[in-house]
């Protein structure tokens, strides 16, 4: 009997403590609040972000032509200002300077048998007065015929030569005036290099002379084939750098292949991906960077008005997206399904109506079902 008493003491014992604990817990228990937000109609622009490398806009690189024969001089010099069709060099070629020197011999001799021939046709054309006063007119002009056509013939022949040694004095000329390479921008001399025999390190010969307009610059990249089908010429462009963090450059999209790179790496297989150059032209000339930098582009490719929440509103569990609502003072958890985003707000395709609160910045340990209070 007594162990009856004892236990049912035991019981509501413990009944008292567990009620005693929750209401304990629901007074102490902190009050959560929350604000929360509605869709809002916002311009959101689609972006496409790719690689580039920064380089000079106008630029010229001069090799060394073995055909043309040895440098002689280099007429300019590193950080020099030139214009374009200033000299930049000359090759010396001695066969160029044999062959000049040859035809003009030619050119002398064939002068002067013209002259000869020329001589002997008024010599003859007074011969044949003289015979004209002995034996007549008519029968001079038989006597010196044949010697007279000989003569005019061998003239025309002459002639014909002279005018082609004229011909090849003027393709000498243009083979030696080859000989003074100039330049075709106006810009700075970047380098000048005095061995170009040397090969680069990518296995190629050196520019002798390296010309660049230095105050305009490019960044050229590659798209893939889908980003291709959306940017297109024109289009803004902000450029970033992380050697350069605190700065940003606007720029247009100049040029965008319509033909695919290729390269020795990707030649010959059919599941290479496949990548189109691009071209993007930075607006302005104050650049912080400089030639050979990675940058990214991230190009603009269009502008839409959307249904949108704030980026802060919207949580992530795996590979779907969601946000909390509140009804009727608790909190719902909505999946939800996204679209662009930009910096502060994010599209939001399906899942939510006009109508839904949106907890505007969620905390991590928030649960659905919460019991909130809104601000």
């Amino acid at each position: 009997m007594k162990k009856k008493i004892w236990l049912s003491i035991g019981v509501v014992s413990i009944i008292v403590l567990l009620v005693g604990v929750n209401v304990y817990r629901a007074m102490s228990k902190e009050e959560v609040t929350v604000s929360t937000v509605k869709l809002s109609q916002q311009e959101i622009a689609s972006n496409v972000m790719v690689p580039g490398t920064l380089r000079f806009q106008n630029e010229q690189y001069i090799y060394q032509d073995p055909e043309k024969g040895e440098i002689a001089e280099i007429l300019v010099k590193e950080g020099e200002t030139v214009n374009a069709g200033t000299p930049l060099l000359r090759y010396e070629n001695e066969q160029f300077s044999l062959e000049k020197e040859q035809n003009a011999l030619s050119i002398e001799s064939s002068y002067l048998k013209i002259n000869q021939l020329e001589k002997q046709l008024d010599d003859l054309s007074e011969k044949e007065k003289d015979l004209s006063k002995q034996v007549g007119k008519e029968e001079a002009e038989k006597t010196i015929e044949a010697e007279h056509n000989q003569l005019e013939m061998e003239q025309k022949m002459a002639d014909i030569e002279l005018r082609q040694l004229l011909l090849q004095k003027e393709t000498i000329e243009k083979q030696l005036n080859t000989l003074e390479v100039k330049s075709d921008i106006a810009g700075t001399v970047i380098t000048i290099e005095e061995h170009p025999e040397q090969t680069s390190e990518q296995g190629g010969m050196k520019a002798v002379i390296h010309i660049a307009k230095t105050d305009q610059f490019i960044v050229s990249g590659v798209l893939s084939e889908y980003d291709s089908l959306k940017a297109a010429e024109g289009q803004p462009v902000t450029l970033s750098s992380d050697v350069v963090p605190d700065a940003e450059w606007k720029g247009k999209v100049s040029k965008i292949g319509l033909f695919p790179e290729t390269s020795s790496s990707t030649m010959g297989t059919e599941n290479a991906a496949v990548q189109y150059p691009v071209e993007v032209i930075i607006e302005g000339s104050e650049m912080k960077a400089k030639p050979g930098f990675k940058l990214i582009m991230e190009i603009e490719t269009e502008k839409r008005n959307v249904q949108t929440v704030p980026v802060d509103a919207v949580k992530q569990d795996g590979e779907d997206y969601f946000v909390y609502t509140v009804e009727d003072g608790k909190t719902k958890k909505k999946t939800i399904e996204i679209g662009t985003a930009s910096s502060d707000y994010m599209e939001v395709k399906e899942g939510l109506s006009a109508d839904d609160a949106i907890v505007s910045k969620p905390k991590d340990d928030l649960l659905s079902g919460t019991e909130v209070t809104v601000k």
